[in-house]
């Protein structure tokens, strides 16, 4: 069993994320199909129309009027909006089986999705709070620096520096907010003292794995972003021809595009459990959680 509270060098924390997927992945595949699929169907109508409108718009093929913005900024809006809903779903179904985990006998073998759900719902409900102060915190971000642009351009590079420097401090806010039964300002406290001290661990896990992910996301995505470019150059020559625009076509660009959604929200778990290693890492490392435990443990045993 892989435990979730224990100080790990970078190597294990690695080796970790890649076990539970190794061990669990026919359950984590099975339910994250089960709730992305029907969100993947949908974001892909919405994501063929903005980077259709996108490309052409940066083309300077379209003389679109206001309506054609709207439509464009619209299509932007709903894919930002199923993308996410994604990852709040699958950020709560990963952590839901990371706690599951570690209380069943069996781990996740059998497990079903009615076990699943109420701890789906009730982190999805987290998330969407984590959601709302973090979307509040980049609007406070944007108005704390973008005041310095008024003094040129190399005027908004501390601040931005010290922005970025700062992040990585409430990277572990989401693992701390869903498995603990805090309020969500005590975890943005909790995260910035737990990231404060082990801020070069947090960097180089979401790094390495953002990485990885980036590369197989791209290659996955390949195909449906070829097709959307050869569609918009041809159209741009007004010489599009027939079987561009004929249905097979389309069909294909459209399963495409939900191969690259499903895909693109699917490696994502690998930034989630990574980051929840992470953060079982830095509680024992930082506040002796597995200690803490093994006294509390000694303490109710019987002596015979």
């Amino acid at each position: 069993m892989i435990k979730l509270y224990r100080t790990r060098t970078f190597g294990e924390k690695m080796s970790d994320t890649f076990d539970f997927i190794r061990e669990n992945w026919r359950p984590i595949l099975k339910y994250i199909t089960y709730l992305l699929l029907p969100i993947a169907l949908v974001q892909t109508f919405a994501m063929n129309h903005f980077m259709t409108g996108y490309m052409s718009f940066t083309a300077s093929t379209v003389q679109g009027g206001s309506d054609d913005m709207l439509s464009w900024l619209a299509s932007m809006g709903v894919t930002m909006l199923f993308y996410f809903i994604a990852m709040m779903l699958v950020d709560a179904l990963i952590y839901t089986m990371m706690q599951l985990y570690e209380q069943r006998q069996d781990r996740l073998q059998g497990i079903t999705f009615a076990e699943l759900s109420p701890g789906i719902r009730q982190k999805c409900v987290r998330q969407f709070v984590l959601i709302l102060l973090g979307i509040a915190l980049m609007i406070v971000i944007v108005l704390i620096v973008a005041p310095f642009a008024i003094l040129g351009p190399l005027a908004v590079i501390p601040p931005a520096l010290l922005v970025f420097l700062a992040l990585p401090l409430l990277f572990l806010v989401q693992p701390i907010y869903l498995f603990e039964k805090i309020s969500v300002v005590k975890a943005y406290i909790k995260s910035v003292r737990l990231g404060w001290k082990t801020w070069a661990g947090v960097v180089a896990v979401v790094t390495v794995l953002y990485i990885i992910v980036t590369i197989v996301e791209s290659v996955a995505s390949m195909p449906w972003y070829i097709m959307v470019t050869l569609k918009t150059i041809l159209s741009t020559q007004n010489s599009e021809p027939s079987f561009v625009s004929s249905f097979g076509y389309t069909a294909i660009q459209y399963l495409l595009g939900v191969f690259s959604n499903y895909c693109g929200s699917l490696l994502m778990t690998l930034i989630t459990i990574g980051l929840a290693y992470q953060y079982g890492h830095a509680c024992d490392k930082v506040d002796g959680v597995t200690v803490d435990r093994d006294i509390e443990n000694f303490e109710t045993l019987s002596v015979e």
